[in-house]
């Protein structure tokens, strides 16, 4: 059986550090900014509710 927990760790901190550098740049990448940190939040309430559900659908896509 996969180790999520492991593997939500592991993209959890990856993000942090990549929304870190993207806000240290120009506001230009705020956007996109705005895009990772709400990803990161629905990964986190997926991950705390223990919901296995498909919840995507709910996120706008990056093209908007």
């Amino acid at each position: 059986m996969p180790d999520y927990k492991a593997m939500y760790y592991h993209l959890a901190g990856r993000m942090a550090t990549a929304i870190d550098a993207l806000e240290a740049t120009t506001n230009a990448l705020g956007v996109i900014t705005e895009k990772l940190k709400l990803a990161q939040q629905t990964t986190e309430e997926m991950f705390i509710s223990g919901s296995d559900d498909d919840e995507d659908s709910q996120d706008e896509s990056i093209s908007d």
